[in-house]
């Protein structure tokens, strides 16, 4: 993911994006930014997702585990795969 401010590369598994809340801080230029899942990459990527869980499934199963998991887990790469960074709206006061 990039930085809407300085376009540098942000690591989606950095300390900084792992904090909790929607508002976070750019460790590069440290401004504020804000992680949010993109609508138009989920559709994209919902297609390779349910074909990989499909494939996937009797593989857990031959191997004891519940066919659901490789759907979890495709689903949660997709979220992952998903997530964008943008300029958080700022909220002005009457």
């Amino acid at each position: 993911m990039k930085c809407p401010h300085c376009l540098e590369s942000v690591s989606i598994f950095s300390k900084e994006m792992n904090k909790f809340g929607k508002s976070k801080v750019c460790p590069k230029c440290s401004n504020s930014i804000q992680l949010y899942v993109s609508p138009k990459w989920a559709a994209i990527l919902i297609i390779p997702a349910v074909v990989s869980a499909l494939l996937l499934e009797p593989i857990f199963i031959d191997a004891g585990l519940s066919g659901s998991l490789s759907t979890g887990l495709m689903c949660g790469v997709m979220v992952l795969l998903s997530m964008r960074l943008k300029v958080p709206k700022v909220k002005e006061s009457a």
